[in-house]
């Protein structure tokens, strides 16, 4: 039986993830952006003319998500698509000036709520939390390995 410590670290979790993409739409409502779209476009920012595998892979992304993704922030002219001078098969996404405006923007922005959102943490419980959360998901990932090498038997 679980105690009520526990359920509530659980919850706590939960509620916290649910708050901060909850606060994190309605910040980006304002800029004609989703939470996702905002992930690629900081990705492309941070080198530009990523290929379409290397931005699902950073992101988390399955390769039918980013290709809708990618197909709104270009409708959006926040991204262009050009063909991969180096394999004709794949496209690089490069954010446009448009796109670049908004990514600094917004970034700078996300970087202002960080800075409120651990306001009154001192850095040893923020190391402390970064370690715990880091360890989780690691633990997360090691789990969907596993299962997934059971699948493949």
């Amino acid at each position: 039986m679980k105690s009520t410590c526990e359920e509530s670290f659980w919850r706590l979790i939960g509620l916290t993830g649910q708050a901060m993409r909850s606060y994190a739409d309605q910040r980006l409502k304002s800029y004609d952006l989703t939470v996702e779209q905002l992930q690629v476009l900081k990705q492309t920012g941070v080198a530009g003319g990523q290929n379409q595998r290397n931005l699902c892979l950073s992101t988390g992304k399955s390769p039918a998500n980013m290709t809708r993704i990618l197909d709104r922030l270009e409708n959006k002219n926040r991204i262009v698509r050009k063909l991969n001078p180096d394999d004709r098969r794949s496209t690089l996404v490069f954010l446009t000036r448009e796109g670049k405006v908004l990514h600094d923007e917004v970034i700078q922005l996300f970087d202002g709520l960080r800075e409120q959102l651990v306001e009154g943490i001192d850095q040893q419980k923020q190391q402390v939390a970064i370690e715990v959360l880091c360890t989780i998901r690691a633990n997360i990932e090691k789990m969907s390995e596993r299962q997934k090498d059971r699948k493949t038997i």
